[in-house]
C-alpha cells in the first residue's frame, strides 16, 4: 500500500527549456506545461556586454531577448535561469568560426553551436538543475526505436531544422525533447499570438547571433587587414584584384569588381597564395568531393556504402548520392547529378526520407 501510495504522488519530470524570448521557445515551454512536465526556462548569454546591438532583428541573443525570455517565464510562473556562457561561446565558437575563414572555408557556427553549447554547457546546467531533460524550440522529432535514439524532420518541411543537429549523440538525445516537431509553424504562431501577445512584433532571428550589423568582413577586416589578392580564371588568367581572400566564399557572384560577358562566381579559394578563383556557373559545378568530421545519430553508419539524400547548405532541395564510408572516419559523396557550390566548411547532412542519418563537414 505505501510503495502504491508513493507511486502516486510521484512528481513529473523537470523539463528546462532553451528560452530564447522567441515564439517558439515560448510555445515550448506552454506545451510542456499543459503535458503536465514541471518546467523552467534557461536562457543563454552568448555575447559579452560590449557587444553592437545596433541593429536588433540581426540577433537572437541581445538583453532584449533575455527581457522577454524572462517575461514569458513570470506569465508562465516558472523559473528563469540565465546562464551566460559568454567566455565559453568565444573560444568554442567565434574564434574557430573566423579562423576557418582564414583557412579559406566557410563554416557553419550553429552546427557547432548546438553539441557543444546548447545540447552541452547548457543541457549540462539543466541537469545540475535537476532536470530530466531538455527541451529546444527545433522544428524536429526524436523518437526511439529499437533501444535507439532516431531524429526525423518535422511535419512543417519549410521549418525544419534537423540539419542543423547531425552532430548530437545517443547520450544527448535520450535528455532531448523537440515539441514542435508535430506542428506547423502557423499553429505555432497562432498559439503564441494567444499565449504571449507582447511577443506579436518580435521579428525572427535570420542571421549569425554573434555578426553584428557590421557583417563577418568587418570583424575579418580587423584580424586579417587588407591584403591587396588576385581574382583569377581557371586558366591562372588575372581578371582583376581583391582586399583578401577571406572576405569571399564559394558561389559567391556578387562584390567581385570584374566586368564579363556572362556572370561569374567564386570557383574555389586559395589562401596560401591569397587568391581568389572565379569561373562561369558551369565550372561551379561538382559531383565527388570528400567529407571529414563525420557523425552518424546512430552511433554508426547504415552501410559501407549506401544511398541517401544529401544536403550541402541549410534550405538545399536534398539530392540523390552515394556515400562510401572509409575508416578514418571520412567519407566520399558522390551525386548522382553535379550540384552547385560545394562548399568547404559547410556540412553535408544525409537523409533517407525523413529520417536523419547523419552528416560531416566538406572537406
Amino acid at each position: 500500500m505505501d510503495k502504491l501510495v508513493q507511486k502516486e504522488n510521484k512528481e513529473p519530470p523537470l523539463v528546462a527549456v532553451a528560452m530564447s524570448g522567441g515564439i517558439d521557445s515560448s510555445v515550448t515551454a506552454q506545451l510542456l506545461l499543459q503535458q503536465g512536465y514541471q518546467v523552467m526556462g534557461i536562457t543563454l548569454k552568448v555575447l559579452p556586454d560590449n557587444f553592437d546591438y545596433h541593429d536588433k532583428t540581426k540577433t537572437c541573443c541581445s538583453p532584449i531577448d533575455i527581457q522577454l525570455a524572462a517575461q514569458v517565464c513570470a506569465k508562465l510562473n516558472i523559473p528563469h535561469l540565465v546562464l551566460d556562457v559568454s567566455s565559453q561561446f568565444k573560444d568554442m565558437i567565434i574564434d574557430p568560426f573566423f579562423k576557418k575563414y582564414l583557412q579559406g572555408v566557410t563554416p557553419n557556427p550553429c552546427v557547432e553551436c548546438n553539441p557543444l553549447i546548447k545540447f552541452g554547457l547548457l543541457l549540462q546546467e539543466a541537469l545540475r538543475q535537476g532536470a530530466s531533460y531538455l527541451a529546444t524550440g527545433h522544428y524536429c522529432i526524436v523518437e526511439k526505436t529499437n533501444g535507439f535514439f532516431l531524429i526525423r524532420k518535422g511535419i512543417d518541411h519549410t521549418k525544419d531544422q534537423s540539419y542543423m543537429l547531425w552532430r548530437l549523440t545517443q547520450e544527448q538525445l535520450k535528455m532531448v525533447k523537440f515539441p514542435l516537431g508535430g506542428y506547423h509553424k502557423k499553429e505555432i504562431k497562432k498559439m503564441g499570438s494567444l499565449y504571449f501577445p507582447f511577443l506579436n512584433d518580435k521579428p525572427e532571428s535570420q542571421d549569425i547571433c554573434f555578426i553584428s550589423h557590421k557583417g563577418y568582413q568587418h570583424y575579418l577586416a580587423q584580424q586579417f587587414g587588407q591584403r591587396r589578392g588576385n581574382i583569377i580564371n581557371s586558366k591562372g588568367e588575372v581578371l582583376g584584384h581583391h582586399p583578401g581572400y577571406p572576405y569571399f566564399t564559394i558561389g559567391q557572384r556578387k562584390g567581385l569588381g570584374i566586368s564579363h560577358s556572362r556572370p561569374l562566381y567564386v570557383t574555389k579559394i586559395i589562401p596560401e597564395h591569397n587568391q581568389v578563383v572565379v569561373g562561369e556557373k558551369e565550372e561551379l559545378a561538382a559531383s565527388e568531393f570528400s567529407i571529414n568530421s563525420l557523425n552518424f545519430i546512430a552511433g554508426y553508419p547504415p552501410a559501407a556504402e549506401f544511398k541517401a539524400e544529401v544536403m550541402i547548405r541549410y534550405n538545399f532541395v536534398p539530392a540523390t548520392a552515394l556515400i562510401k564510408v572509409n575508416k578514418n572516419h571520412q567519407a566520399l559523396c558522390r551525386f548522382d547529378a553535379p550540384q552547385l557550390a560545394v562548399t568547404p566548411g559547410q556540412s553535408a547532412v544525409f537523409y533517407q526520407g525523413d529520417l536523419l542519418l547523419g552528416g560531416g563537414i566538406i572537406d
